[in-house]
Parts: structure tokens; sequence; C-alpha cells
């Protein structure tokens, strides 16, 4: 009777090696008792989405350490006693059991929770020696990768010797979440205003899935991004924890910087369709040791960059880029999939319209008429001196229509703005017409509901005169002609006088 007394606590040692993540060994007895001290065992959970019912069943006093004698409490279900005195199960066999068990017959010695409320208690302190069991049983919905019950045995057999000293337990540890997000680096917003070349960067957020007790075999971050946006060349770098920690080596590499960079031609989305993707994908060996840098941490942090394109969508049509986690447990017979967010970038375009001021040009239905071949430029003014810098042109088309493009090339869609103030300004005229200096106002503001090209302010036309001097802007050629022609016409009343005179003489 008492070997087989002897097996049983050796039996519940191992579950507390196993469940509390603190290293145990055990002979087959014969060990004395230690000294008694005045420490206790506390029972913690700094989580405050889940609570955890704690359950004493059984006792062990001082006195019976060696002997492996311990006492149910009253009224604990038969099958709570035969898992504990079951022989040869390790420890995630015999928390198996007691999961499997609906009604434990007994009270809950305390509802440990991160929450508030004369319901809950943080923290449960305990002096009396036993086995206790927490049981997971209020949790939100959704993105729980795994929360484990857990089996706690105080005293604890270490180096040969039982070690009554304080301990602490935190349940905390026992849940293991899945959640995944997506931002910008340098805003909580979930929109964000940019120009074209602009670099932006973002931070994505997953959980570590899987525990030492319940290993993942499979943890896959990835990202995609509408064909507006790509990605920067070596600038992905993952850390655990948000930390310095460098997560590097524990990551599977598909070429620079650890992730696998490609053009996703078959998203079904066509907003995402032909953009760039990329993924982390955890080694298979990290996740098969229980005791990798993996299993310490809660989080995985990555960080990149991208540039806005010229091809980005602009107002309305804004810019997406998305996130999420694939993974799968051991305990698990398929992948998991879980979405993370969607974060937008917009960006805007400009446009101005030239037209035929003079009064002999106006349409017989009164209305304006377009001015083509102007070239016109889009310009930063700089607020200290006013000097302009060209960072766009284009030339009017049949309608009078100014595209703004980098260098004027027609090639390229409108260059891709940011919200700001900037200033048009016409670079050469249309043959005939004399050059406008005028310089005209056109301001960009966020608007994520239009179509994002923005006129000049106030609707604002840019106007040419029709002049018979086109390069220089001068009044005509007939004032020179009649000069001519009279300079003519001097030079021969001339000739005819000093013709005159000679044949006098």
């Amino acid at each position: 009777m008492k070997k087989a007394m002897k097996t049983i606590l050796a039996i519940m040692l191992v579950a507390m090696f196993a469940f509390t993540m603190i290293p145990t060994a055990f002979a087959d007895g014969g060990n004395e008792p230690a000294q008694q001290t005045d420490a206790s065992l506390t029972i913690k959970n700094d989580n405050a989405d889940f609570s955890f019912k704690i359950y004493q069943i059984a006792t062990i006093t001082e006195a019976d350490l060696a002997t492996g004698k311990y006492t149910f409490p009253d009224g604990i279900n038969a099958d709570v006693k035969s898992a504990v005195n079951t022989a040869g199960q390790n420890g995630a066999q015999f928390l198996a059991a007691l999961d499997a068990i609906t009604n434990l017959g007994i009270d809950p010695v305390a509802t440990v929770s991160g929450k508030s409320g004369d319901a809950y208690v943080q923290e449960y302190e305990t002096d009396t020696k036993g086995i206790y069991y927490a049981r997971v049983f209020d949790q939100p919905d959704g993105n729980v990768a795994k929360v484990s019950n857990s089996v706690i045995v105080w005293p604890e057999y270490k180096n040969g010797s039982w070690d009554d000293s304080a301990l602490t337990v935190d349940l905390a540890k026992k849940v293991g979440t899945d959640k995944i997000s997506k931002a910008f680096s340098d805003t909580t917003d979930a929109a964000k205003e940019a120009k074209e070349g602009q670099i932006i960067s973002f931070t994505l957020k997953a959980d570590i899935v899987g525990s030492e007790t319940d290993l993942a075999t499979k943890y896959e971050i990835w990202d995609k991004m509408c064909p507006g946006l790509e990605y920067v060349a070596k600038s992905a770098h993952i850390f655990y924890d948000g930390t310095t920690t460098s997560a590097d080596a524990d990551f599977v590499s598909y070429g620079e910087e650890k992730a696998e960079i490609k053009t996703n031609v078959t998203d079904t989305d066509a907003k995402y369709n032909k953009g760039t993707t990329f993924s982390f994908r955890a080694k298979a060996d990290v996740l098969a040791d229980s005791t990798s840098e993996y299993y310490k941490h809660s989080q995985v942090f990555i960080t990149y960059s991208a540039v806005v394109l010229n091809t980005a969508g602009i107002g309305k049509d804004y810019n997406p880029n998305k996130d999420g986690l694939v993974y799968r447990l051991a305990s698990s017979t398929g992948d998991v999939t879980r979405d993370g967010d969607e974060v937008k970038v917009y960006t805007y375009a400009a446009q101005a319209v030239k037209i035929d001021a003079s009064a002999t040009a106006k349409a017989t239905d009164g209305n304006q008429v377009p001015l083509k071949g102007a070239v016109v430029g889009l310009y930063i003014k700089n607020a200290t001196n006013n000097a302009l810098t060209e960072i766009a042109r284009g030339t009017s088309d049949d309608n009078g229509l100014v595209v703004f493009t980098e260098g004027g090339d027609t090639a390229k869609n409108a260059l891709r703005l940011a919200p700001g103030s900037y200033v048009v300004k016409e670079i050469s005229a249309p043959e005939g017409y004399a050059l406008s200096t005028v310089e005209y106002p056109l301001t960009v503001t966020a608007d994520h509901t239009g179509n994002g090209v923005f006129d000049l302010d106030n609707n604002a036309v840019i106007e040419n005169f029709a002049t018979k001097l086109p390069e220089t802007g001068g009044q005509g050629t007939l004032m020179f002609t009649l000069i001519g022609a009279g300079l003519i016409l001097c030079a021969g009343v001339l000739f005819v006088i000093i013709m005159k005179k000679k044949a006098t003489k």
C-alpha cells in the first residue's frame, strides 16, 4: 500500500512539472519532510479576458509528505479520485482526465480573474498543501488559440527533497490567443495620406500560439499589399515582444530579410491582385523544441516599409494592405487562419483647364472655348522666399484639360499628391497666344469619399489671349509692315530728288 501511495504522489508531481513550468524531480520515496515554513501558494491571473475556477482536489499534511498520505475533500467525484489514483499516466494524461469530468462534486475555493468585481479575486493565496486544479470558465469569443487548464502541486519536490517555499503561479501564461494586427508605425489611425514616392512604415503584431504542452507545428505570418504599394527591399525585420530581441534566426528565409517576396496574381479581390505579398514562417525545429525562444515570448513583431507608386489609387480608390496568420497546433487536425487588420493609404491628383479668353473666341452658346497646346507646371511654393519648385507639368488637350504628370510624361499616370497647397503656372503658351503670368493656387485636402482629383481653387481656369506676336506677346506685325513701307516710300522720294538735282547741274 505504501508503495502504491508513493507512486500516486509521483504522478501528481509529474503533473505539476507539466503544467506549472517549474522544474521538478522526484525519487521513489524515503525523504524527510522539509522544515515547516510560513510560505504560501499564490495563484493569480493577470489576463482580464479570462477567468479560472480553482478547486482543491486533495490535501497533503506536513507529517504525511514522507509516506504519501493525502486526503480528498468530502463529496468529490469518484472519477477525480480515479484520475489521481491511476498509475503510469503522464502529466498530460492526468490533466486530460480531470478536464473530461464535467462535475467535480466540490465547489471552487476561489475564482481568479484579471477582472474587477465582487465575484472575482485577482490572486488566491493559501498555506494549505495539496493538489489544486484550475479550470477556465470565462473567456472572450473568437481569436483564442489555446487556453490550458492547470494542475498545481505544492509543495514541490526539488533536488531530492520537498520544497514548501513560496510558490506563485500565473494562470495568464496558460492563455494563448491568436490575434494579429497591422498598423502604421507612426500613427494609430487606420488611414494615412501620402504622396507618390513616399516611404510608409508598417508594424505587424501576432500572438505566439502553442505552449510547451501543446506545441505549434505551423506558424506563418503573411502580408499583402495592393498594386499601388511596393515592398521596400530589405526593409523587413522581425522581433519577439517588440523588443530588440531578434527573431530572425527562428524563421525560415525565403530570400532577403527572411521574407518571401512575390507578386500576387491570383487574388480574387481585385484590390490586391498583382500586388506585393510576403510571408514569415517559423522553422520546424524551433516549433518542435518546447524550450526554444519562440515559446518564451508572447508576440512576434514585424516592421517593414513600402513605397507609394504612380499606380496607386486616388481618392476613394484607396490603397489597402492587410495581414494574417496561419498556424496549426499539435492537438489540432488542420490549419487555423486568422485575418488581421486592413489599413488604407490615400493619395490624390491635380488638374487644370486652359481656355481662350479673347472676346472674339466665345462659343456661340456662350461657353468657354478650350485651348490646346499650353504647357502648364505644378509647383510647391517656398513660404520664405516664394520660390517655386516644379514637381509636375502637363499639356492642355483638345478639351483644354491639363493632367499633371512627372516631367509631363504622358506615358505616366497623374502625379500622386498628398494634401497641401500648390501653385499652377503656365510655362509656354500655344502658338498665337500671349503667355499667362498668373499664379493660380490649388489646394488638396483629405477626401476619402470623392474621386481624389482637385481643380484650381474656386474652380478657376487658366486664361490666354490671342496675339499676333506669340513669341514675345506683342501687338502683331502690321505696324512693322507699315513702317517698312513708309521707309521704302521715303527712300524712293529721296532718290527722285537727288536725280533731279543731278540733271539740273
